[in-house]
Protein backbone atom coordinates (compact mmCIF):
# COMPACT_ATOMS: atom_id res chain seq x y z
CA UNK A 1 0.00 0.00 0.00
CA UNK A 2 1.42 3.30 -0.93
CA UNK A 3 2.03 5.83 2.10
CA UNK A 4 -1.23 8.22 2.92
CA UNK A 5 -0.32 11.83 3.06
CA UNK A 6 -2.99 14.43 4.54
CA UNK A 7 -2.56 17.71 3.32
CA UNK A 8 -3.84 20.59 5.28
CA UNK A 9 -5.03 23.89 4.23
CA UNK A 10 -7.54 26.36 3.47
CA UNK A 11 -6.40 27.91 0.23
CA UNK A 12 -7.55 25.18 -2.73
CA UNK A 13 -4.44 26.27 -5.10
CA UNK A 14 -1.88 25.27 -2.71
CA UNK A 15 -3.41 22.03 -2.00
CA UNK A 16 -3.56 21.21 -5.49
CA UNK A 17 -0.13 22.40 -6.22
CA UNK A 18 1.34 20.30 -2.81
CA UNK A 19 -0.90 17.49 -3.80
CA UNK A 20 0.66 17.20 -7.47
CA UNK A 21 4.34 17.25 -6.29
CA UNK A 22 3.57 14.29 -3.08
CA UNK A 23 1.63 12.23 -5.59
CA UNK A 24 4.50 12.39 -8.14
CA UNK A 25 6.47 10.68 -5.26
CA UNK A 26 4.15 7.56 -5.76
CA UNK A 27 1.85 8.61 -2.61
CA UNK A 28 -2.03 8.33 -2.29
CA UNK A 29 -2.84 12.31 -1.03
CA UNK A 30 -6.10 13.43 0.87
CA UNK A 31 -6.93 16.96 1.15
CA UNK A 32 -8.37 18.90 4.10
CA UNK A 33 -9.66 22.54 4.13
CA UNK A 34 -9.51 22.84 7.90
CA UNK A 35 -8.40 21.73 10.99
CA UNK A 36 -11.60 20.11 12.01
CA UNK A 37 -11.63 18.09 8.24
CA UNK A 38 -8.68 16.91 9.43
CA UNK A 39 -8.72 15.74 12.97
CA UNK A 40 -12.36 14.11 11.35
CA UNK A 41 -10.00 11.98 8.75
CA UNK A 42 -7.11 11.13 11.11
CA UNK A 43 -9.70 9.78 13.76
CA UNK A 44 -12.32 8.08 11.49
CA UNK A 45 -12.25 4.18 12.59
CA UNK A 46 -13.77 3.27 10.00
CA UNK A 47 -10.89 4.52 7.52
CA UNK A 48 -9.73 1.91 5.05
CA UNK A 49 -5.96 3.37 5.98
CA UNK A 50 -3.94 5.43 8.14
CA UNK A 51 -2.16 8.23 7.75
CA UNK A 52 1.01 8.14 7.46
CA UNK A 53 2.25 12.30 6.98
CA UNK A 54 0.60 15.50 7.61
CA UNK A 55 1.27 18.66 5.92
CA UNK A 56 -0.78 21.76 7.36
CA UNK A 57 -0.21 25.25 6.81
CA UNK A 58 0.31 27.14 9.56
CA UNK A 59 -2.41 30.44 8.94
CA UNK A 60 -6.03 29.01 8.52
CA UNK A 61 -9.37 29.97 9.95
CA UNK A 62 -10.70 28.40 13.01
CA UNK A 63 -8.30 26.03 14.34
CA UNK A 64 -4.63 26.60 12.83
CA UNK A 65 -1.88 24.93 12.28
CA UNK A 66 0.15 25.22 15.43
CA UNK A 67 -3.41 24.33 17.29
CA UNK A 68 -3.46 21.07 15.14
CA UNK A 69 0.14 20.53 15.68
CA UNK A 70 -0.51 20.68 19.44
CA UNK A 71 -3.66 18.15 19.30
CA UNK A 72 -2.01 15.66 17.08
CA UNK A 73 1.64 15.71 19.58
CA UNK A 74 -0.54 15.02 22.68
CA UNK A 75 -2.98 12.40 20.48
CA UNK A 76 -0.35 10.85 17.86
CA UNK A 77 2.78 11.43 19.38
CA UNK A 78 4.46 9.12 16.80
CA UNK A 79 2.20 10.76 13.41
CA UNK A 80 5.43 13.15 11.41
CA UNK A 81 4.13 16.47 10.88
CA UNK A 82 5.89 19.52 8.21
CA UNK A 83 4.16 22.89 8.83
CA UNK A 84 3.89 24.93 5.64
CA UNK A 85 3.21 28.98 5.52
CA UNK A 86 3.62 31.94 2.75
CA UNK A 87 4.45 34.33 5.29
CA UNK A 88 6.97 32.62 7.56
CA UNK A 89 8.36 34.37 10.47
CA UNK A 90 10.69 33.30 12.83
CA UNK A 91 8.32 33.22 16.15
CA UNK A 92 5.77 30.83 14.14
CA UNK A 93 9.14 28.41 12.63
CA UNK A 94 10.20 28.24 15.97
CA UNK A 95 6.99 27.41 17.81
CA UNK A 96 6.09 24.90 15.07
CA UNK A 97 9.36 23.36 16.03
CA UNK A 98 9.48 23.41 19.61
CA UNK A 99 5.91 21.96 19.41
CA UNK A 100 7.27 19.16 17.43
CA UNK A 101 6.82 19.64 13.49
CA UNK A 102 9.96 17.91 11.71
CA UNK A 103 9.91 20.35 9.25
CA UNK A 104 8.81 23.92 7.59
CA UNK A 105 8.20 24.31 4.54
CA UNK A 106 7.34 27.91 2.76
CA UNK A 107 5.37 28.75 0.07
CA UNK A 108 6.16 28.83 -3.46
CA UNK A 109 6.73 25.20 -3.21
CA UNK A 110 10.07 23.73 -5.01
CA UNK A 111 9.73 20.63 -5.90
CA UNK A 112 13.10 19.04 -4.75
CA UNK A 113 12.45 20.90 -0.76
CA UNK A 114 8.91 19.04 -0.70
CA UNK A 115 10.65 15.63 -2.17
CA UNK A 116 13.15 15.82 0.88
CA UNK A 117 10.64 16.92 3.39
CA UNK A 118 8.20 14.13 2.39
CA UNK A 119 11.14 11.66 2.35
CA UNK A 120 12.02 12.81 5.98
CA UNK A 121 8.50 12.45 7.00
CA UNK A 122 7.64 8.83 5.86
CA UNK A 123 10.80 7.68 7.20
CA UNK A 124 10.33 8.81 10.63
CA UNK A 125 6.67 7.78 10.83
CA UNK A 126 7.77 4.24 9.84
CA UNK A 127 11.23 4.02 12.52
CA UNK A 128 8.45 5.43 15.23
CA UNK A 129 5.92 2.65 14.55
CA UNK A 130 8.56 0.42 14.48
CA UNK A 131 9.86 1.28 17.83
CA UNK A 132 6.28 1.37 18.83
CA UNK A 133 5.45 -2.16 18.04
CA UNK A 134 9.13 -2.89 19.43
CA UNK A 135 7.88 -1.48 23.09
CA UNK A 136 4.82 -2.90 23.18
CA UNK A 137 6.71 -6.09 22.82
CA UNK A 138 8.85 -5.08 25.31
CA UNK A 139 6.01 -4.31 27.80
CA UNK A 140 4.69 -8.02 27.12
CA UNK A 141 8.17 -9.15 28.57
CA UNK A 142 7.42 -7.18 31.29
CA UNK A 143 4.32 -9.01 32.26
CA UNK A 144 6.17 -12.05 31.76
CA UNK A 145 9.14 -11.04 34.14
CA UNK A 146 6.20 -10.71 36.55
CA UNK A 147 5.45 -14.62 36.08
CA UNK A 148 9.02 -15.46 36.36
CA UNK A 149 9.32 -13.74 40.06
CA UNK A 150 7.17 -17.13 41.10
CA UNK A 151 10.57 -18.53 40.82
CA UNK A 152 12.64 -15.62 41.66
CA UNK A 153 10.79 -15.32 45.30
CA UNK A 154 11.84 -18.76 46.27
CA UNK A 155 15.20 -19.23 48.34
CA UNK A 156 15.51 -22.91 47.64
CA UNK A 157 13.73 -24.32 44.43
CA UNK A 158 13.12 -28.14 44.75
CA UNK A 159 10.12 -29.14 42.71
CA UNK A 160 11.55 -29.53 39.26
CA UNK A 161 8.36 -30.41 37.81
CA UNK A 162 6.73 -27.59 39.19
CA UNK A 163 9.40 -25.44 37.02
CA UNK A 164 9.09 -27.35 34.06
CA UNK A 165 5.32 -26.69 34.20
CA UNK A 166 5.94 -23.08 34.44
CA UNK A 167 8.72 -23.40 32.32
CA UNK A 168 6.32 -24.84 29.67
CA UNK A 169 3.37 -22.52 30.06
CA UNK A 170 5.34 -19.67 28.93
CA UNK A 171 7.63 -21.41 25.69
CA UNK A 172 4.68 -20.62 23.14
CA UNK A 173 4.07 -16.70 24.27
CA UNK A 174 7.73 -15.76 24.77
CA UNK A 175 9.03 -17.62 21.44
CA UNK A 176 6.71 -15.50 19.51
CA UNK A 177 7.68 -11.96 21.12
CA UNK A 178 11.26 -12.56 20.72
CA UNK A 179 10.80 -13.53 17.25
CA UNK A 180 9.25 -9.94 16.73
CA UNK A 181 11.47 -8.21 18.50
CA UNK A 182 14.46 -9.43 16.27
CA UNK A 183 12.42 -8.89 13.26
CA UNK A 184 11.44 -5.34 14.09
CA UNK A 185 15.30 -4.71 14.95
CA UNK A 186 16.41 -5.89 11.55
CA UNK A 187 13.90 -3.13 10.11
CA UNK A 188 15.42 -0.53 12.41
CA UNK A 189 18.66 -1.70 11.43
CA UNK A 190 18.22 -1.59 8.10
CA UNK A 191 16.15 2.41 7.90
CA UNK A 192 18.39 5.10 6.43
CA UNK A 193 19.58 7.83 7.80
CA UNK A 194 19.98 6.46 11.47
CA UNK A 195 22.34 8.21 13.69
CA UNK A 196 25.06 6.61 14.69
CA UNK A 197 24.20 7.08 18.73
CA UNK A 198 20.92 4.91 17.82
CA UNK A 199 22.60 2.19 15.47
CA UNK A 200 24.74 1.34 18.40
CA UNK A 201 21.65 1.20 20.43
CA UNK A 202 20.02 -0.88 17.93
CA UNK A 203 22.95 -3.19 18.20
CA UNK A 204 22.51 -3.55 22.10
CA UNK A 205 19.71 -4.55 21.64
CA UNK A 206 20.17 -7.09 19.24
CA UNK A 207 22.64 -8.32 21.54
CA UNK A 208 19.98 -8.94 24.46
CA UNK A 209 17.36 -10.45 22.13
CA UNK A 210 19.50 -13.03 20.94
CA UNK A 211 20.47 -13.57 24.53
CA UNK A 212 16.78 -14.15 24.94
CA UNK A 213 16.73 -16.06 22.35
CA UNK A 214 19.60 -18.91 23.46
CA UNK A 215 17.56 -18.36 26.81
CA UNK A 216 14.22 -19.55 25.06
CA UNK A 217 16.33 -22.70 23.63
CA UNK A 218 17.43 -23.63 27.05
CA UNK A 219 13.92 -23.57 27.92
CA UNK A 220 12.93 -25.93 25.16
CA UNK A 221 15.81 -28.03 26.68
CA UNK A 222 14.31 -27.96 30.52
CA UNK A 223 13.89 -30.39 32.16
CA UNK A 224 14.16 -33.24 30.01
CA UNK A 225 18.35 -32.60 29.32
CA UNK A 226 19.44 -32.05 32.91
CA UNK A 227 22.77 -32.88 31.75
CA UNK A 228 23.14 -29.20 31.00
CA UNK A 229 23.61 -28.52 34.81
CA UNK A 230 27.24 -29.72 35.83
CA UNK A 231 28.82 -29.07 39.50
CA UNK A 232 31.20 -26.40 38.41
CA UNK A 233 33.51 -24.29 40.16
CA UNK A 234 31.98 -20.65 40.54
CA UNK A 235 35.84 -19.21 40.77
CA UNK A 236 36.78 -20.40 36.93
CA UNK A 237 33.36 -19.32 35.42
CA UNK A 238 33.81 -15.50 36.85
CA UNK A 239 37.38 -15.59 36.03
CA UNK A 240 36.45 -16.36 32.68
CA UNK A 241 33.72 -13.55 32.11
CA UNK A 242 36.43 -11.01 33.87
CA UNK A 243 38.86 -12.41 31.03
CA UNK A 244 35.70 -11.15 28.39
CA UNK A 245 34.82 -7.89 29.79
CA UNK A 246 38.82 -6.67 30.39
CA UNK A 247 39.04 -6.98 26.85
CA UNK A 248 36.47 -4.74 25.06
CA UNK A 249 37.24 -1.55 24.65
CA UNK A 250 35.26 0.73 27.09
CA UNK A 251 37.21 -1.07 29.92
CA UNK A 252 40.34 0.33 29.45
CA UNK A 253 39.40 3.26 31.18
CA UNK A 254 38.40 1.35 34.13
CA UNK A 255 40.06 -0.36 37.09
CA UNK A 256 39.47 -3.18 38.52
CA UNK A 257 39.78 -4.41 42.09
CA UNK A 258 38.94 -8.35 42.25
CA UNK A 259 39.27 -10.28 45.25
CA UNK A 260 38.09 -14.60 44.95
CA UNK A 261 38.48 -16.93 47.87
CA UNK A 262 40.87 -19.70 47.29
CA UNK A 263 38.89 -22.51 48.21
CA UNK A 264 36.39 -23.73 45.48
CA UNK A 265 33.03 -22.90 45.16
CA UNK A 266 31.05 -25.75 43.83
CA UNK A 267 27.70 -25.18 42.75
CA UNK A 268 25.39 -26.86 40.22
CA UNK A 269 24.90 -24.66 37.13
CA UNK A 270 25.60 -24.27 33.30
CA UNK A 271 28.55 -22.62 33.09
CA UNK A 272 28.00 -21.01 29.49
CA UNK A 273 24.88 -19.56 31.10
CA UNK A 274 26.41 -18.07 33.80
CA UNK A 275 29.32 -17.23 31.77
CA UNK A 276 27.23 -14.82 29.42
CA UNK A 277 25.26 -13.83 32.99
CA UNK A 278 28.39 -12.27 34.46
CA UNK A 279 29.94 -10.54 31.74
CA UNK A 280 26.46 -8.76 31.08
CA UNK A 281 26.46 -7.49 34.85
CA UNK A 282 30.43 -6.70 34.74
CA UNK A 283 29.36 -5.00 31.72
CA UNK A 284 26.69 -3.23 33.63
CA UNK A 285 29.27 -2.02 35.75
CA UNK A 286 31.76 -0.89 33.52
CA UNK A 287 29.28 0.99 31.26
CA UNK A 288 28.31 2.71 34.86
CA UNK A 289 31.73 3.02 36.36
CA UNK A 290 33.75 6.69 36.30
CA UNK A 291 37.06 5.14 37.40
CA UNK A 292 36.74 1.60 39.37
CA UNK A 293 34.73 -1.80 39.70
CA UNK A 294 35.35 -4.22 42.14
CA UNK A 295 34.44 -7.82 42.32
CA UNK A 296 34.58 -10.21 45.50
CA UNK A 297 33.48 -13.68 45.60
CA UNK A 298 33.48 -15.54 48.84
CA UNK A 299 31.74 -18.03 50.77
CA UNK A 300 29.33 -17.03 53.25
CA UNK A 301 27.09 -19.24 55.44
CA UNK A 302 26.94 -21.97 52.64
CA UNK A 303 26.44 -19.58 50.28
CA UNK A 304 28.76 -18.35 47.35
CA UNK A 305 28.06 -14.86 47.37
CA UNK A 306 29.27 -12.72 44.45
CA UNK A 307 28.98 -9.02 44.45
CA UNK A 308 30.15 -6.60 41.64
CA UNK A 309 30.16 -3.13 42.71
CA UNK A 310 31.05 0.70 40.46
CA UNK A 311 31.77 4.09 41.30
CA UNK A 312 28.94 5.24 38.69
CA UNK A 313 26.01 7.25 39.24
CA UNK A 314 23.96 4.17 40.99
CA UNK A 315 20.55 3.06 40.27
CA UNK A 316 17.85 5.59 39.73
CA UNK A 317 15.45 5.53 42.99
CA UNK A 318 12.08 5.07 40.66
CA UNK A 319 13.98 2.46 38.70
CA UNK A 320 15.51 0.41 41.69
CA UNK A 321 11.63 -0.37 42.71
CA UNK A 322 11.17 -2.30 39.44
CA UNK A 323 15.06 -3.32 38.34
CA UNK A 324 14.37 -6.32 36.34
CA UNK A 325 11.60 -5.07 34.15
CA UNK A 326 12.67 -5.14 29.89
CA UNK A 327 11.75 -1.41 29.78
CA UNK A 328 14.18 -0.14 32.34
CA UNK A 329 17.53 0.37 31.24
CA UNK A 330 20.43 1.41 33.72
CA UNK A 331 22.92 2.13 30.23
CA UNK A 332 23.68 5.54 29.21
CA UNK A 333 26.53 7.61 27.00
CA UNK A 334 26.99 10.91 26.86
CA UNK A 335 23.28 11.56 27.50
CA UNK A 336 22.13 9.00 25.40
CA UNK A 337 20.14 5.48 26.78
CA UNK A 338 21.11 2.18 25.45
CA UNK A 339 19.02 -0.48 25.48
CA UNK A 340 15.52 -1.54 27.25
CA UNK A 341 17.00 -3.34 30.08
CA UNK A 342 16.89 -6.71 28.84
CA UNK A 343 19.83 -7.67 29.92
CA UNK A 344 18.63 -7.72 33.88
CA UNK A 345 16.00 -9.26 32.70
CA UNK A 346 17.79 -12.26 31.52
CA UNK A 347 20.29 -12.06 34.34
CA UNK A 348 16.97 -12.79 36.91
CA UNK A 349 15.77 -15.98 35.06
CA UNK A 350 18.87 -17.48 34.55
CA UNK A 351 20.77 -16.67 37.99
CA UNK A 352 16.79 -17.79 39.46
CA UNK A 353 16.62 -21.39 37.45
CA UNK A 354 20.19 -22.18 39.26
CA UNK A 355 18.52 -21.73 42.63
CA UNK A 356 19.91 -18.73 43.45
CA UNK A 357 19.04 -14.87 43.98
CA UNK A 358 19.68 -11.48 42.32
CA UNK A 359 19.35 -8.34 44.38
CA UNK A 360 20.52 -4.81 43.04
CA UNK A 361 21.51 -1.77 45.69
CA UNK A 362 23.13 1.57 45.80
CA UNK A 363 25.72 2.13 47.66
CA UNK A 364 26.00 4.52 50.64
CA UNK A 365 29.65 6.17 49.01
CA UNK A 366 28.20 6.21 46.01
CA UNK A 367 27.57 3.71 42.72
CA UNK A 368 25.97 0.73 42.41
CA UNK A 369 26.29 -2.99 43.62
CA UNK A 370 25.05 -6.08 42.29
CA UNK A 371 24.42 -9.18 45.09
CA UNK A 372 24.53 -13.12 43.25
CA UNK A 373 23.95 -15.64 45.93
CA UNK A 374 24.47 -19.31 44.75
CA UNK A 375 23.77 -22.41 47.55
CA UNK A 376 26.62 -24.22 47.55
CA UNK A 377 27.44 -28.18 47.20
CA UNK A 378 29.32 -30.55 49.50
CA UNK A 379 30.77 -32.05 46.49
CA UNK A 380 34.46 -31.74 45.33
CA UNK A 381 34.44 -29.52 42.15
CA UNK A 382 38.23 -29.74 41.69
CA UNK A 383 38.83 -32.72 39.99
Amino acid sequence: MPPHVLIVDDDIHARIILGTLVRRMGCEVIEASNANEALAILFDENAPFAIDLVITDVWMPGIDGLALLRTLREKLPSLPVAMVSARATLNSSLEAINNGAYAYLTKPFRAEEVQTVVERGLERGQEARARHELLAQFSQLAQLEGRFGDIQGQTAITDNDMIGELISGLKHELGNIVSAIILNLEMLKHSSNIPAAMSENLNDLEASANDLARLLSRFKEYPQTPTLMQVIDLREVLSAALDVTRSRDIAARTAFDVQMTDRPLCVHASAPELSRTFVNLLDNAVEAARRQVVVRLRAQDGAALLTIEDDGPGFDASRLEHPFTPTATTKTREGFMRGIGLGLFIARVVIALHNAQITLQNRESGGARVIVRFPLLDEDCTD
